[in-house]
């Protein structure tokens, strides 16, 4: 009895796992197919920029491509080299002339950027490309005048772009000192989140000297007061900016800070002195494509107004791509089109051999008459005295023409049914192959139909040895 009861547990154990496995197998064949790396994409890269320092701005523009019929969420990637660092924009869209994004491009800290593929190429697969425009940062020390080739990886293939490097300077190389105040701005960092300015002023023209800087941003702009820097001091470098040995404990600088302005004040600075102040301030409002910051510079009590703009750097780009061409229809004829009606032919009258006009024979067909003639079988038929009317008597039957209706139509002795002639009609394009799959589809689910039948063959077995068992044990 307990062999009887492990059998039948054991049957439905299998059984119960053959549904499992059938139901995960389907679930897996059913589910969607996974985003690939597309291989063949081909990427081209140029650049007019020129480099002299570090963190020199370098200006890229590319043209893209994919092959056809690729998917939508296919992804193509293409690596900033080492010398370069991504400036701007983490994110940006290649769209088409309406507007619609055909592919999205990112990137990361590491210089990667990564396009995919949106829904439009599922409806245009075929010649998907465009352009893309981007900014980068050279962030090495350049070396000496060369021109350098950087090298971009775009999945397996390395795209060699030339950039033109000035080399160090080796005569007259001390910058001139400025001749009157002024202000630049440039981007802090490379997501272009942050702004810094620098007030530059001519050495000290007197004696002793009293100045006071006011810096007033835009409104999409604040002042971030933990990064006013004022600087002190006679040294410059190469630059043009001052260095060490500074003079900032010599002539302290008095500071006064809001997110709107910032005012700092010198006091007593004495003739040749340089003075330099550094202010960070914050994007409020990322939207926008120029931002502007201004301000005031007064020594001994002469006011300069002074200010500066700087532009976003866009990253952007362009995309699209051809619908595949729709197979012209087969047209199915009509049943006016279908059985053209036949041109009537005249049936010989049974009492006259007169032969129909519409014969494609010169010797007109014998028909059956009450009394053949002797003469039916020569090219010319003869009259002979038969009951046959005389050509004076009206014929009973006339001889039809295309515009007789009242006659019924018969075909002739050498027809047996009308013939439709085939006309030319649009035939079906052939279709053209799709390329290889790029995904994982799940074409793997017969594994799983195949265990789930070996699982249910077993649980049969089983059973059908515990039900064998127990009618042993009844007898």
């Amino acid at each position: 009895m307990k062999n009887q009861l492990h059998l039948k547990s054991a049957s439905l154990v299998a059984a119960l796992l053959a549904v499992v496995v059938t139901a995960f197998g389907l679930a897996w064949s059913a589910g969607p197919a996974n985003a690939a790396v597309i291989p063949g994409a081909a990427v081209t890269i140029s650049t007019d920029s020129v480099v002299t320092n570090q963190w020199d701005q370098v200006d890229l523009t590319c043209q893209w491509s994919v092959p056809d019929n690729s998917q939508p969420g296919d992804t193509f990637n293409l690596q900033l080299p080492p010398e370069l660092r991504w400036f701007g924009a983490a994110s940006f869209d290649l769209d088409n002339a309406d507007g619609v994004t055909v592919a999205k491009a990112a990137a990361n800290d590491a210089g990667q950027v990564v396009f995919t593929l949106t829904d439009f190429v599922a409806d245009h697969p075929n010649n998907v490309g465009g352009t893309c425009n981007f900014s980068t940062q050279y962030a090495v020390q350049p070396g000496t005048g060369e021109t350098t080739e950087l090298n971009f990886t775009v999945g397996s293939t390395v795209v060699r772009v030339p950039v033109n490097v000035d080399g160090p300077c080796t005569k007259d190389c001390d910058p001139a000192p400025p001749t009157s105040a002024g202000k630049s701005m440039w981007w802090a960092d490379a997501p272009q989140t942050e702004l810094e300015s620098i007030f530059y002023m001519p050495p000290m023209p007197s004696e002793s000297n009293d100045v006071v800087v006011t810096d007033t941003p835009a409104a999409s702009m604040e002042i971030d007061c933990d990064h006013v820097t004022p600087r002190v001091g006679k040294v410059v470098s190469s630059s043009g900016n001052i260095t060490e040995p500074m003079d900032n404990e010599r002539y302290p600088a008095t500071v006064e800070c809001t997110p709107q302005e910032a005012t700092v004040r010198w006091t007593g600075l004495p003739k040749g002195e340089r003075v330099e102040l550094f202010v960070v301030t914050k994007v409020t409002d990322k939207k926008l494509d120029v931002y502007t910051n201004s301000g005031t510079v007064t020594i001994a009590g002469e006011e300069t107004p002074v200010g500066a703009e700087t532009r976003r750097t866009r990253a952007d780009g362009t995309g699209n791509g051809t619908a595949s061409p729709t197979p012209t229809p087969t047209p199915t004829p009509s049943p006016s089109t279908a059985t053209p009606t036949p041109t009537p032919t005249p049936s010989p009258s049974t009492a006259t051999p007169t032969p129909s006009p519409t014969t494609a024979t010169p010797t007109p067909t014998p028909t059956p008459t009450p009394t053949p003639s002797p003469t039916t079988a020569t090219p010319t038929p003869t009259p002979t005295p038969t009951p046959t009317p005389s050509p004076t008597t009206a014929t009973p039957t006339p001889t039809p023409s295309p515009s007789t209706s009242t006659a019924t139509p018969s075909p002739s002795a050498s027809t047996t049914s009308p013939v439709l002639v085939a006309t030319d009609e649009p035939t079906q394009p052939a279709e053209v192959a799709g390329p290889e799959p790029l995904a994982t589809t799940g074409a793997q689910s017969p594994a799983f139909i195949y265990a789930a039948a070996a699982l249910l063959a077993l649980g049969s077995l089983l059973a059908f040895l515990g039900v064998r068992r127990s009618a042993r044990r009844q007898h």
